[in-house]
């Protein structure tokens, strides 16, 4: 019995042992340029791209549908690159020739970085408070964000983004000085993540810091999971746990300026100035907030004196506060004397401390943000992950199974400069896959490689490999360029193909659409629904936002009293803001209902890919929403038109870019029967309308 257990316990060994060894991960090859593949329709490529889909359709002999009607086509730009439906005139202009035109100018609108932005802020986990055991406010997160909109909207290289993100602070300061701001704020990705800010052993709250910080930038930029390896060597990728421990040592190196505190954790407290003058400005405050408290100190001593002799008046059974006897004791007239000249004192000094508080300097504006830590650290490995068992430290460094060189680290640099140049590396593997990927994903709404954040053997493998490797080569030779990514993909025949499944022969071959025989109907996530809903209704205010609902109601508070539900902190927040629903607050573990119901992304985890999903809660709230019905009844005031019939296709046109057909007409006008043509029934169509599957999906 016993040698047949100590058999089968030795046959996994065995086994290992006698397996061939894994294949080296597709995505560690390097990318390059590739030829184009031959088709036999070549009238029907329009791009690159086109070539590489028409391959693989030819070679599986299925057909691509045919181009999109030239108004579903509008609605899909129009929402794929600013997240917002086209205005009624465009729908009643609009003829195809026009769409090159339209591209550029949705590329060049403020909106589009509100859209993209948001994508990134998916992936950067971002959030307004801490999360974990102390959810505390991050009142000054909204600046990271607000940095993100710029970046996206003035087409910030998108190896300059890697860098101002991971470095920004030790880049080569920018001569305009809103610029030198956003490469600071830029960091502040490295300090969104949550933290556990009740944590009384420092020790292993550095190493979590440490973990999301590895965590959010191996997922983001390279879509590796490499704090797997925190514990032990990673079970599937080629990530030893010593490369995770050398990445803990560049993260461990460098100071978080949060703007947050508490009682176990007051490392994070201090903020980086912003503007030309904000270092100069803070220390002037600081230097007036220690004089400040010198002269507190010098006046209270004189108080005290004061109040000691008031004291002993009162115990010889004189008032103080009174008029003095005529006649009295020798030494009380004297103490009476002295207290007179410590009232005056006392007076003369509160007189200085108003006039020192009143002439106090005003502060400069702050970021979240990160600088180098006075002294660097090579993090030792830690046993099992355990911080009470250290081992031998590792050299700071990388992750060694990606063949890109690492600059020497100096002993008085965390090595984070270093890190942000091999991650924007043009011959890392990863980087540019990983992002020509993710752009894939929102416009055509499935990724060339179906598991964005998973580059590694337990993610998918890229269905379109070599279109892939090409994208990436040309994304890196021409600059880095989302934008010029963005168009030459929206102008490709393949996103401009019909959503149509009525091809049975393809369903049959190909139902989940891998090889883009069609375009992908997708549903509208929680931002752009609601973003659509408000401007329907007129509403919709497009100025970006300085600030944050979060930051508005801390600054009453102190900074250790701004923990989400202390005193009821935060529990009254409100969606009814009419501005982009990029703006709302992000609570960590309390979402706004509507970002909630709809899918938004989880802020505590990287991702990539929103799900989608069609529940009976999302029906319920569009059809009880109170902001959701005063939005319809604005929709019906703004409907123009002589007739009803008018205003009913007016009514389709501005929410599904499309007029009505004879029946949906007929339809409509039945239901104004039975409601009313009345403002109310109006406001009851235009309700219906917004509740539609049609509205909440692109076509």
């Amino acid at each position: 019995m016993i040698a047949r257990l100590t058999a089968l316990l030795s046959l996994p060994a065995l086994l290992l042992a006698g397996s061939p060894p894994a294949e080296p991960l597709w995505s560690l090859k390097p990318f390059a340029r590739q030829p184009l593949p031959q088709v036999q329709q070549r009238d029907w490529p329009r791009s690159r791209v086109d070539h590489f889909i028409l391959a693989r359709l030819e070679q599986a002999r299925l057909q691509p549908n045919a181009d999109a009607v030239a108004l579903t086509l509008l609605r899909r730009v129009y929402f794929d690159l600013i997240g917002l439906p086209p205005p009624l005139e465009v729908v009643e202009s609009f003829e195809m020739s026009q769409l090159p035109a339209v591209v550029d100018g949705l590329l060049a609108s403020p909106e589009f970085g509100a859209r993209w932005g948001r994508h990134w802020l998916d992936v950067a986990r971002y959030a307004e408070t801490s999360g974990n055991t102390r959810n505390m406010a991050y009142v000054l997160a909204w600046r990271y964000r607000n940095y993100v909109v710029r970046a996206f909207n003035r087409d910030t290289p998108f190896d300059e983004f890697i860098r101002e993100q991971i470095a920004g602070d030790l880049l080569p300061p920018a001569q305009d000085a809103v610029r030198r701001d956003d490469q600071l704020l830029a960091t502040g990705f490295l300090n969104i993540g949550v933290k556990s800010l009740g944590e009384s052993d420092l020790m292993l709250y550095d190493m979590n810091v440490a973990d999301d910080q590895i965590d959010a930038t191996c997922h983001a930029f390279l879509a590796l999971s490499a704090n797997c390896a925190r514990c032990h060597d990673h079970k599937f990728d080629p990530i030893p746990t010593a490369d995770y421990h050398a990445l803990a040592g560049i993260f461990r190196s460098t100071q978080n300026l949060s703007g947050v505190e508490t009682n176990n954790v007051k490392k994070e407290a201090d903020a980086m100035p912003l503007g030309r003058d904000g270092v100069k400005l803070l220390q002037a405050v600081k230097q007036h907030e220690k004089d400040v408290a010198d002269m507190q100190k010098d006046y209270a001593e004189v108080a005290k004196k004061r109040n000691t002799m008031r004291e002993e008046l009162v115990k010889a059974g004189i008032n103080p506060a009174a008029k003095p006897p005529a006649q009295m004791p020798p030494a009380m007239a004297e103490k009476m004397t002295t207290l007179s000249v410590l009232e005056k004192d006392v007076s003369e000094w509160q007189k200085k401390l108003a006039e020192k508080q009143k002439n106090a300097p005003a502060p400069p504006p702050l970021g979240m943000s990160v600088r180098e830590a006075e002294t660097p650290i090579d993090c030792p490995v830690f046993d099992k992950g355990e911080v009470k068992k250290p081992l031998a430290p590792v050299k700071r460094g990388v992750l060694s199974a990606i063949p890109v060189k690492l600059a020497p680290i100096g002993p008085k640099e965390s090595g984070r400069r270093q890190l942000a140049d091999w991650l924007a590396s043009p011959e890392n593997p990863l980087t540019a896959r990983v992002i020509v990927n993710r752009v894939w994903l929102h416009l055509f709404g499935r990724g060339l490689v179906d598991s964005p954040d998973d580059f590694g053997r337990m993610g998918s493998k890229p269905s379109h490999p070599e279109l892939l490797d090409d994208l990436a080569a040309r994304f890196v030779r021409e600059g880095w360029s989302i934008k010029t990514l963005i168009r030459e993909l929206v102008l490709s025949r393949t996103y401009q193909l019909s959503s149509s499944t009525r091809s049975d022969l393809a369903l049959a071959q190909d139902p989940s659409n891998l090889l883009l025989w069609r375009a992908n109907r997708k549903r509208l996530e929680a931002e752009p629904l609601r973003d659509a809903i408000l401007t329907l209704g007129g509403t919709l205010n497009l100025t970006p936002r300085e600030g944050s609902p979060v930051a508005d109601k801390a600054q009453a508070i102190t900074p250790q009293g701004r923990e989400v539900g202390r005193k009821h902190f935060l529990n009254d927040l409100k969606d009814d803001t009419t501005h982009r629903s990029i703006y709302l607050p992000i609570v960590r573990g309390a979402q706004m209902p509507m970002m909630q119901c709809f899918n938004a992304a989880d802020p505590g985890l990287v991702i990539g890919g929103r799900s989608a999903s069609i529940t009976p809660v999302q029906s319920l709230l569009l059809m009880n929403s109170d902001q959701v019905m005063r939005q319809a009844e604005s929709f019906a005031q703004r409907l123009s038109g002589q007739s009803a019939e008018e205003k009913i296709a007016n009514a389709w046109k501005m929410a599904c870019c499309r007029a009505p057909t004879t029946e949906e007409r007929e339809m409509m006008k039945g239901f104004l029967v039975s409601a009313g043509d009345t403002p109310n029934g109006w406001a009851q169509l235009c309700h219906a309308l917004m509740q539609s599957g049609e509205f909440q999906t692109v076509y």
